[in-house]
């Protein structure tokens, strides 16, 4: 029930921020296949789940599939989730925060990231990167106990001709 309720309010946080819509064209990023923006987005889940130390790692549990937004009119994003489950006795907000701290790393080379932080409903630590230019976007935070999770939401991009963006992708 947490993390659903969780979900949603990412999800309308998400929609209400900066994103793809409101960008003006020549700002966006070029043409990308939604296989590639899943496959980048699902490369930053791992990196930024990188960033715990694996001593404090039980496991690592990336979704292979996720779900397509709207950007616009004409294009999506993909949307997926990574559970990493920490040993017992980690301290989780104090691992989150550690997490925030090594971002930098992971976005060096992409200074269009803005990096903000809150507290949730329920006043857990909770850390987002978004690129207002390309509408990319990775939230992640206490999800139960022991687990944190990280959301994300890829660049936008145009489905092919045909291609129905309801289901799982």
């Amino acid at each position: 029930m947490k993390k659903a309720v969780g979900f949603a309010i990412t999800v309308v946080i998400l929609l209400v921020t900066p994103g793809c819509v409101g960008q003006p064209i020549e700002k966006r990023t070029t043409a990308v296949e939604w296989q590639d923006a899943k496959a980048a987005a699902q490369a930053v889940e791992l990196g930024i789940a990188g960033l715990i130390p694996a001593d404090e790692v039980v496991s690592v549990d990336q979704h292979e599939t996720g779900s397509l937004f709207s950007c616009d009119e004409k294009r999506h994003r993909w949307t997926g989730i990574t559970y990493v489950t920490l040993a017992p006795g980690a301290e989780i907000e104090a691992v989150v925060k550690q997490m925030e701290e090594g971002l930098g790393t992971l976005f060096v080379e992409e200074d269009d990231f803005m990096i903000s932080n809150y507290r949730d409903m329920f006043d857990e630590y909770t850390v987002t990167a978004e690129s207002p230019i390309t509408g990319e976007s990775y939230l992640f935070g206490q999800d139960d106990s022991v687990t944190i999770s990280i959301d994300s939401w890829s660049q936008c991009f145009t489905l092919p001709e045909g291609t129905y963006p309801g289901g799982s992708f």
